[in-house]
């Protein structure tokens, strides 16, 4: 894994949060995401497709910030990424969480295999 991988993959982090803020996750992550991706959220455990589907009528979010970012390698051809999220859409409270994303190198490029979401209280 090089210093070009570890700028891609927060590229497409980046890229992601900015697709949800566009409302357009679900066209997004419908190519990120692996197929056999899962996610983690509080209370649930979901698959690629329950994912693409729970973002039916999501409000968009109308801001986010990332900080304290950082790429762990996991190999050549895999890799981990972390930070922590501070998101708001209009009229709610800040969600403030911490990211964790498990990147593999696919023939078709990086995706999306692993995401979990651990709220911040």
């Amino acid at each position: 894994m090089t210093g070009t991988d570890t700028d891609e993959l927060m590229s497409l982090e980046r890229a992601g949060w900015a697709a949800l803020s566009r409302g357009e996750g679900p066209a997004f992550y419908a190519t990120m995401f692996a197929d056999d991706a899962i996610v983690v959220v509080p209370g649930a455990l979901l698959d690629k497709s329950r994912t693409l589907a729970s973002w039916d009528g999501v409000t968009p979010w109308q801001r986010y910030d990332l900080v304290e970012r950082r790429v762990t390698p996991l190999g050549d051809d895999a890799a981990v990424v972390v930070y922590e999220a501070t998101a708001a859409r209009p009229g709610e409270p800040p969600y403030r969480a911490i990211i964790c994303s498990t990147y593999v190198r696919r023939p078709e490029g990086w995706r999306l295999l692993v995401h979990q979401q651990t709220p911040q209280v």
